[in-house]
């Protein structure tokens, strides 16, 4: 179990040494001082959840009280024929133990008796939206889906972080490391599904702004598939983006894969969350402001503003 008492352990030095090479002790302080909650189990949660335990998260919160079916064996590596009928939080959190003994990590009872959340992080159809920004907390929501995937970050009103750069001494002549504190504005994620888009080409403003996120938001705020189509199209006309600015192909292939897993992708989607959450709980570089979405198809993931 982790011990939160603001001081890191002889042990955890030991255990954490890489990492704490690469970004300091106190980021790794802060880290094993925090507190998660997944909202969700898929196959992305398992890959996100893997990498923050291994990293040294002080405690991790998972709530899926759901079965776990037949299905989820091909996609949930850490589930097997014998839990099939169990809930999913308790057998992800049993599994997960073994990986770190020095993280804390609980099944959640319920949405409602979790206090000192740092982050929350809402998986699939289990999404809150805006639930927790009215609370105060942080969130992520995401979802990996055939070969596509999501992120979307709120880091509230104002997020502060350090961003580290190397000077070059003007006298010595040696480089130096430089930190500078700075602050991030974040938006909702219902003011991010109304946000405008800069005006311009659209073959110019697909570089920028993936027509895939448009699809995301489309699949996060409607969570159904069949209703997709209708949404982007409102989308498109509010935004006075062309209508040929997503694709027919593109948004068939989305909707024929919502309800799919695909494990390399989703271990893409599900390492990027989790680096995304190391950021947000370290103060350790800005965190992807705010959305996050990756094409399998051609194997590039996108970070944009909306």
């Amino acid at each position: 179990m982790s011990r939160h008492n603001g001081v890191i352990s002889k042990e955890e030095e030991a255990l954490y040494d890489r990492q704490i090479r690469l970004w300091g002790m106190e980021a790794q302080s802060r880290l094993r001082n925090s507190s998660i909650l997944f909202v969700g189990v898929k196959a992305v949660t398992l890959e996100a959840c893997k990498n923050l335990v291994l990293g040294g998260i002080g405690r991790l919160f998972i709530y899926d009280p759901q079965p776990i079916a037949r299905l989820d064996l091909e996609t949930q590596y850490y589930f097997s024929e014998s839990h099939v009928g169990q809930a999913k939080d308790k057998v992800l959190a049993e599994k997960l133990a073994v990986l770190n003994p020095l993280v804390d990590i609980r099944v959640a009872s319920s949405l409602d008796d979790i206090d000192g959340v740092d982050l929350v992080v809402s998986i699939g159809r289990q999404q809150t939206k805006d639930e927790w920004r009215q609370r105060g907390i942080k969130s992520i929501l995401a979802d990996a889906f055939g070969l596509f995937g999501y992120i979307f970050v709120d880091c509230l009103d104002a997020h502060e972080y350090i961003e580290e750069s190397r000077v070059r001494d003007a006298k010595t002549g040696e480089l130096e490391v430089v930190r500078e504190s700075k602050v991030a504005t974040y938006k909702s994620f219902e003011e991010s599904v109304k946000a405008k888009v800069p005006g311009g080409s659209a073959t110019r403003l697909a570089r920028k702004y993936s027509p895939l996120v448009l699809v995301c938001q489309a699949l996060a705020t409607m969570g159904d598939e069949a209703a997709v189509g209708q949404f982007v199209k409102n989308a498109l006309e509010q935004r006075e983006l062309p209508q040929g600015y997503v694709g027919d192909e593109l948004l068939e292939r989305v909707q024929a894969s919502w309800d799919t897993e695909f494990v390399p992708s989703a271990a893409v989607v599900g390492a990027t969350l989790a680096q995304e959450a190391l950021k947000i709980i370290t103060l350790k570089d800005m965190p992807a402001n705010n959305w996050f979405t990756y094409d399998g198809l051609v194997s590039e993931g996108i970070t944009c503003i909306l």
